[in-house]
């Protein structure tokens, strides 16, 4: 292969990923994903200071919370790019802002864990565990307590975010004709 030529590809291909995350704006992104986040851990918070298993539908009252700003988020940057922004784009931007929203939950989950459960940085079982745990659950330091936390925070989040993301820019934008028939992200020029 010519070596001017994978250059040139490369750099084409470097220009198109640049540019969508250029369209990404860093302040509004951790702005949503930080009202997610706290969102997502005030019904956490409760949940760890019960430490009860049958309490577990607060960690996804949390992700439906979590779910609403992320609908919110897409929704006001549909409507500020007066909906001409390409629905690859939002889907990028939306998915920019769930990451982001889980990083700063599981930080925030962590802190409410180390302040909550006395002797959760020990060695040896915690001073609170998970009560009324299922007998296949984890026996592991709290009980499943911060799993439980953990993997609401990740998986439920970007489950939730993700279908936001995906879903909300397709239905908003009605008039799809005018997109690029090749995804900006997934795109890479002189592959063809």
């Amino acid at each position: 292969m010519d070596p001017g030529l994978r250059d040139s590809s490369y750099s084409a291909m470097k220009t198109d990923d640049d540019s969508m995350l250029r369209k990404v704006n860093v302040r509004r992104t951790l702005f949503y994903g930080l009202i997610g986040a706290i969102l997502f851990c005030i019904p956490t918070f409760f949940f760890i200071y019960s430490a009860d298993y049958n309490q577990s539908w607060l960690l996804y009252i949390g992700a439906f919370l979590f779910m609403i700003v992320a609908w919110y988020q897409t929704i006001e940057d549909s409507s500020k790019r007066r909906n001409s922004e390409s629905t690859i784009s939002l889907v990028f931007a939306s998915h920019v802002t769930t990451i982001a929203g889980i990083f700063i939950a599981c930080i925030i989950c962590f802190l409410l864990l180390v302040i909550l459960v006395p002797g959760y940085l020990s060695f040896g079982t915690a001073g609170k565990v998970l009560k009324d745990a299922p007998g296949n659950n984890l026996a592991a330091h709290t009980r499943g307590l911060s799993g439980h936390v953990f993997f609401a925070a990740t998986i439920f989040n970007f489950s939730v975010g993700s279908f936001a993301g995906i879903v909300l820019p397709f239905y908003m934008k009605w008039n799809q004709t005018k997109d690029s028939k090749e995804p900006a992200p997934l795109h890479q020029s002189g592959s063809k």
